[in-house]
């Protein structure tokens, strides 16, 4: 009897239904991904060889201070780690 809406088969709300499923599964899906490869660049930036040499620097630096080390021993390995974050 009453016919409500102007498509062409009447069924609007179904194709804006189906269509807002999809762009909602298509924005959960980029989220994550995106915290897939961000997870992953964080992993690989926390394995980074200059990270544990600087480490290595405030560990000598903290023997120096505690009088653990001498000032000869500890400018010959400051020399060595910065010939190692050279080479």
């Amino acid at each position: 009897m009453w016919h409500y809406g102007s498509n062409w088969d009447g069924n609007s709300g179904m194709w804006l239904g189906m269509t807002l499923v999809i762009i909602v599964f298509l924005l959960i899906l980029a989220l994550a991904i995106w915290m897939i490869v961000s997870g992953s660049r964080r992993n690989n930036s926390d394995n980074n060889p200059p990270q544990s040499k600087n480490r290595s620097v405030e560990t000598l630096r903290e023997r120096y201070a505690r009088g653990e080390i001498g000032t000869e021993e500890f400018r010959e390995r400051m020399r060595e780690l910065e010939e190692d974050r050279r080479g």
